[in-house]
């Protein structure tokens, strides 16, 4: 199978026309801000529209004013919005429910597909939702013990 890059302005009005006749569309994760849950161009979600207001622990994709596309976890909901971040991250953001382009209704890890409906994903989410507060420590041990198993494997 050939892989093809396609920028992602272009992938997104396929997307976007996917969603709009009421289809799902697939598509491969980039970057490392949905870590440990989402792997770096490993894993594909699946997308599906939005229908009515989306709820802490739905991952969205969604497009930032600097024109940046974002696929997040929500957090929890403001008055026509929400806030979102990254798995990987700390630092909270304000979406637009008008900035949504679509939800995440599973993921594909290996071939394998995984819906969100799974026992152990919701137990995962509703602990990394609620336990938010306490990310900016994971992630800094985290980051430690990588360095250090690293120079360790270097040795």
């Amino acid at each position: 199978m050939q892989t093809v890059t396609v920028p992602m302005e272009s992938l997104a009005q396929l997307i976007t026309l996917q969603i709009k006749e009421n289809k799902t569309a697939n598509l491969t994760v980039t970057g490392s801000s949905m870590m440990p849950m989402l792997r770096h161009r490993e894993d594909q979600v699946i997308l599906i529209p939005v229908v009515g207001c989306c709820k802490p622990g739905d991952i969205i994709l969604y497009r930032r004013e600097n024109g940046r596309y974002v696929l997040h976890r929500i957090i929890r909901l403001i008055e026509n919005g929400y806030i979102c971040c990254g798995d990987n991250q700390a630092e909270e953001e304000i979406v637009m429910h008008n900035q949504l382009i679509a939800v995440v209704n599973g993921f594909i890890r290996n071939g394998k597909t995984y819906k969100l409906d799974h026992l152990g994903y919701r137990i995962y989410v509703r602990a990394w939702v609620k336990l938010f507060c306490l990310r900016p420590i994971y992630i800094k041990v985290r980051r430690r013990v990588g360095r250090f198993l690293g120079k360790q494997r270097k040795n």
